[in-house]
């Protein structure tokens, strides 16, 4: 018997408040429960009244912050009622803990079951540019923004992870790591990349056994 809904939802937010207090905060909380229409959800400063997370600032050092990370889950169990899985994922990055559009830097957002034709997982960046309009065929709009465009990130199993946000405001220089950041990052990302590997192949069992024979494993269907 595998651990309830509410026990992986919950290790799922320590996991994040581990990577996150071990490279570029301190101190944070990230936490899963039930609100008060009884969705689940995963972020910082959230209760069964508040189901909109707060902006987390990045600042390690006690200094003032110029980034903040915006993050918002909504899980279930899977198909099969056994493995948490996330509806919804929203994960971002802003100058402001205001969160104007203006003030996006970059944006990635996952639908597990989109309700148009924008793909489920889709990244977003703020922008200025004059001539979307001249490109855009469709009818619904009277004008759009770098903003609003949807670009496809992955899919469901191999979509950017928190992990690579970290990376990116590590790298790009938007904050000051704490040491030995970097095999935080991968420790973490070894652990997510392993949860969806297990995820693709109970979802192509057939193709894993195939790739498993090609290496000379003996592999037999269950009975």
């Amino acid at each position: 018997m595998g651990e309830s809904l509410e026990a992986q939802a919950r290790g799922f937010a320590d996991n994040i408040s581990d990577l996150l207090n071990k490279t570029v905060t301190h101190g944070i909380r990230v936490s899963a429960l039930r609100d008060a229409k009884g969705r689940g959800i995963i972020g910082a400063g959230i209760s069964q009244k508040r189901s909109v997370s707060l902006p987390i600032p990045i600042a390690p050092s006690g200094g003032k912050a110029v980034v903040y990370l915006y993050l918002l889950h909504s899980y279930e169990l899977d198909p099969e009622g056994v493995y948490l899985t996330m509806t919804k994922s929203t994960m971002s990055l802003y100058t402001s803990q205001e969160m104007k559009d203006d003030q996006l830097i970059v944006g990635i957002d996952y639908t597990r079951n989109p309700g148009n034709q924008f793909p489920g997982a889709h990244l977003h960046v703020f922008g200025r540019r004059d001539d979307l309009d001249t490109i855009y065929l469709g009818s619904t709009r009277k004008a759009r923004q770098l903003r609003d465009l949807h670009l496809p990130v992955g899919g469901k199993r191999f979509r950017p992870t928190l992990e690579d946000i970290v990376e990116f405001m590590v790298t790009e220089e938007m904050v000051v790591p704490k040491p030995g950041w970097e095999e935080v990052v991968q420790e973490h990302r070894d652990r997510w990349e392993a949860l969806q590997l297990k995820a693709a192949v109970r979802r192509n069992p057939q193709d894993a056994a195939a790739a498993l024979r090609a290496d000379g494993w003996m592999v037999s269907a269950p009975q």
